[in-house]
């Protein structure tokens, strides 16, 4: 089934209809949205402006909208991990946004005038900057390991590459987490030397990475403990012996990292064995929130887990790590995913706007992160998924402000973080949906010296080689 865009659901007079159709919502947060939902492409000037750039690491899942067999030019080992976005005719502020490669997307960036830019239809909509690499990147494991397989960016530590939700009856229908390790391994452009990390390589890697931070001066890193879900055994272990020795392990290495903790939602008494071993905050990924649409976009949870024990324990989470410490994540759009998805945008807004709401008031933050409708999944190979309308990203997005803003006062706060090893993601909204940078961008909660920070921790962006030339 296809998922690929037709060039004309972009160009610029589109895209400033949205902004005249929503004058109070940031234009910033309009583009990041229809970059994430349509993906981009690079030109072969903006790939060679991305050497020296912080790789994509396709940590976890691929979030692309194509397999990395049609990828010609070698881009998933060229391509940032995120860039920035910036100035420009329309005088954007910055926002990071994670790369989501399609080349059937109108969105192209480019290298023009000798500058690295965002494009559609030959239009230049804002300036790019990509990050650099860290010098960890640079250094591997005695089995010729990078360090970068095991903690990607600084942060993102995936303990465990495969799933236990196997096959069509359990697996979750937005998630390539399998068939991506499956291409990275076709690829061979990857180590990827076991599914499961070792304890000790992955506290070695945590230690060099708060060397780096040391060097330069910067805040020290947190991680955050991913992997596939466990449901029965992994070496012997249960899901909760499994990776609370790695929690525990990493807490206790020189580093003394803050950790946040993915994994499936659990009984309090369980819960507790993971904050009394380092955990600072948890993330039960419910996904989606419609019980209808959690049965069938999320099999496996639904079976084992079940709707109703899903939010009693993320509520009873709330008692064990706190108020605003309770995270779980919503791929934002699949409630639209066809066939058995709500029909309307109001109707989709409704649903998780309620979910909002219901997890808000009770001290738990809601993370709509967007779903990319990567081919491999379910979804994308059980029907045709078009792309979600932007109308709903902006509606719902624009809902979880107000939400936020009256229960904020038992909600993380913005803005308060100061620059890591990679600066804008520590000072702008995360990469993977635009409800930080709502917060941000509305309140205007950047550092004076934002575009300087991001500016000397990018690759070079001005005066380049290659590309076109606007008269």
């Amino acid at each position: 089934m296809g998922n690929n865009p037709t060039t004309n659901e972009s160009n610029p007079e589109v895209l400033e209809s949205y902004f005249k159709k929503y004058p109070g919502v940031p234009k910033e947060t309009i583009l990041k949205q229809h970059l994430l939902s349509l993906g981009h492409w690079f030109s072969d000037a903006a790939l060679q402006a991305a050497d020296g750039a912080l790789v994509k690491s396709y940590r976890l899942f691929s979030y692309d909208l194509v397999p990395m067999s049609e990828f010609k030019r070698g881009e998933h080992r060229r391509v940032p991990e995120h860039f920035v976005i910036l100035n420009g005719p329309y005088g954007m502020r910055p926002v990071a946004i994670q790369t989501s490669l399609s080349p059937y997307s109108p969105y192209l960036i480019d290298v023009v005038d000798g500058r690295l830019v965002m494009t559609t239809e030959g239009r230049v909509l804002a300036e790019v900057r990509f990050p650099k690499t860290p010098d960890y990147y640079a250094k591997s494991l005695p089995d010729g390991t990078p360090y970068h397989e095991i903690v990607a960016f600084g942060a993102f530590i995936t303990i465990f590459r495969n799933c236990q939700y196997w096959g069509a009856r359990e697996e979750c229908k937005f998630c390539d987490i399998n068939e991506n390790a499956r291409q990275m391994k076709l690829s061979r452009d990857f180590t990827l030397a076991a599914p499961v990390k070792s304890v000790e390589d992955v506290v070695r890697v945590c230690d060099e990475v708060a060397s780096d931070a040391r060097k330069y001066g910067v805040s020290a890193p947190g991680f955050v403990l991913s992997g596939g879900s466990i449901t029965k055994t992994l070496h012997g272990k249960s899901e909760v012996d499994f990776y609370e020795e790695y929690i525990r392990a990493i807490k206790g290495s020189s580093a003394k990292p803050r950790i946040t903790f993915e994994v499936n939602a659990r009984p309090r008494e369980e819960v507790a064995r993971y904050k009394a071993a380092g955990a600072d905050n948890i993330h039960f990924n419910m996904e989606v929130w419609d019980k209808r649409l959690f049965e069938w976009i999320n099999p496996g949870k639904a079976e084992r887990v079940g709707w109703d024990n899903w939010v009693r324990w993320m509520c009873d989470a709330v008692e064990v790590f706190g108020p605003g410490n309770v995270q779980p994540s919503f791929v934002s759009g699949v409630e639209m995913a066809r066939p058995h998805g709500f029909q309307s945008v109001d109707e989709a807004v409704k649903s998780t706007s309620g979910c909002f709401e219901y997890l808000m008031s009770r001290g738990i933050l809601p993370r709509p992160q967007q779903w990319r409708r990567e081919p491999s999944t379910a979804l994308c190979k059980e029907a045709e998924q078009p792309p979600v309308p932007l109308d709903y990203y902006i509606l719902l997005t624009r809902n979880w402000y107000e939400c936020y803003q009256k229960y904020r006062s038992q909600l993380p706060q913005f803005g308060k973080r100061k620059a890591g090893l990679l600066a804008e993601r520590n000072l702008l909204g995360p990469v993977h949906g635009a409800y930080g940078d709502y917060v941000m961008l509305s309140e205007n909660l950047f550092p004076d010296d934002i575009e300087e920070q991001i500016n000397r921790r990018s690759v070079p962006f001005e005066n380049l080689e290659g590309g076109s030339s606007v008269s």
